[in-house]
């Protein structure tokens, strides 16, 4: 989570359109839909800032924008043969960025790219927190 506080931090003092926290209630509701646990830091993200434009890409979330919903894009994407253990957080330069909830660690899971055919993936973070920090200090 540390590298999320810092994420935050630099996401409440620079300008971004997001959409704005959502419930406890709602991330639960996200959960249960995709039959998976978000990760502390992806949870800690959706009650803050809910989803949107994090600095130039958008960081899907649970929005009213069907295309940037990471429910409905994780549902879509399975039923064109997306891994079930994979939930779509991103779709940055044609490539699908997902949350691995098969590799569990320490109650967070690794941000993975995954190319066209679902099959290769390359670690990009070890966390959401993480990924989404140096996503922004890269901006």
């Amino acid at each position: 989570m540390e590298y999320y506080k810092k994420a935050k931090e630099m996401m409440d003092m620079n300008a971004t359109e997001l959409i704005g926290g959502v419930s406890k209630n709602k991330i639960e509701n996200a959960m249960k839909s995709l039959s998976a646990a978000f990760p502390e830091s992806y949870k800690a993200f959706l009650a803050d800032f809910g989803g949107g434009d994090g600095g130039g890409e958008i960081i899907f979330g649970i929005t009213d924008i069907e295309e940037d919903d990471v429910v409905i894009v994780t549902q879509m994407e399975r039923s064109q043969g997306l891994p079930q253990d994979l939930i779509v957080i991103g779709f940055w330069n044609d490539v699908l960025i997902c949350l691995d909830t098969g590799k569990m660690n320490n109650g967070e899971y690794p941000v993975v790219k995954v190319n066209d055919d679902y099959r290769k993936t390359e670690v990009i973070a070890d966390t959401f927190g993480k990924f989404l920090y140096n996503y922004l200090k890269d901006e």
